[in-house]
């Protein structure tokens, strides 16, 4: 008897010793689960950091976008507006340049006009001065013979 209780108590070590070994390979599984949940936890919070970054870069960058069509807008209006202005610009330089041209023109016609004209008068002023002569010639002529 004191046999089998030596062999049911080896019996019962190895039992607990498989049993020890189980626990210990458990704690150890426990282990390695707590350390991959751990570093999921880190990852996981790195991760939603960055995503919190990205969409301050994002929100960023879309309000610089936005500010950016407001501008390229505003500066297409106002190309608009200088294309207008230099279009009636262009008009009214065409307009000066042909009314210029028509004012030297008269001037011109006029110059020759006003220099025919004084051609003319001096001539008639020469033809009067002639006739005049020849009336005071005449009545000089008159008096002496009344005389």
């Amino acid at each position: 008897s004191r046999g089998r209780e030596i062999q049911r108590l080896k019996a019962s070590e190895v039992d607990t010793r498989a049993s020890l070994s189980n626990l210990l390979q458990a704690v150890e599984t426990s282990k390695s689960s707590a350390r991959d949940s751990s570093r999921a936890a880190q990852t996981e919070a790195r991760l939603r950091s960055e995503i919190a970054s990205l969409r301050a870069e994002r929100d960023t960058a879309l309000g610089s976008d936005c500010e950016n069509k407001r501008k390229t807008s505003l500066l297409e209006e106002e190309v608009q507006m200088l294309k207008s202005r230099v279009t009636k610009l262009t008009q009214e330089k065409i307009k000066i340049e042909r009314e210029s041209r028509a004012a030297l023109g008269l001037a011109r016609s006029m110059d020759s006009h006003v220099a025919g004209d004084a051609e003319f008068y001096k001539r008639k002023v020469s033809d009067l001065n002639d006739h005049l002569h020849s009336k005071n010639t005449l009545i000089s002529e008159l008096k002496h013979q009344v005389d």
